[in-house]
């Protein structure tokens, strides 16, 4: 068995047919390497566009959730109150208190729709 081994590593045709091979897989490996460098670049692309539109998501629910916040009684004790919760625990402390947080918001967009359309 081993005497076959050497034979075929030995042979004159053995050569040029790992050339070839070498050649072939060299060139399958830079095709995939310029393959991966393209799926790369894209899912860095798709990650940077929804990085972006989570930020702009995010900062739109907090100017939401501040404006449904803030009213004009106690404004002061409001603010000093909500400094120390999470985004999170102020939204679940507003929707506690509906309809007075929502309400007021779904009005206060309901009548911003109708002046923008009047100005159309």
């Amino acid at each position: 068995m081993l005497r076959t081994v050497l034979n075929a590593f030995t042979s004159p045709v053995a050569g040029p047919v790992g050339f070839a091979l070498s050649i072939a897989m060299c060139a399958l490996l830079v095709t995939t390497t310029i393959s991966a460098q393209r799926n790369e670049q894209a899912l860095r692309g798709k990650i940077q566009a929804l990085t972006e539109e989570n930020q702009r998501n995010g900062i739109a629910l907090h100017a939401r959730l501040a404006a449904c916040e803030s009213g004009p009684a106690d404004q002061a004790a409001r603010q000093a109150a909500n400094a120390a919760l999470t985004p999170q625990q102020r939204a679940e402390r507003l929707a506690g208190k509906e309809p007075v947080g929502f309400d007021v918001c779904a009005r206060m967009e309901s009548a911003d729709r109708a002046v923008l359309e009047t100005l159309k």
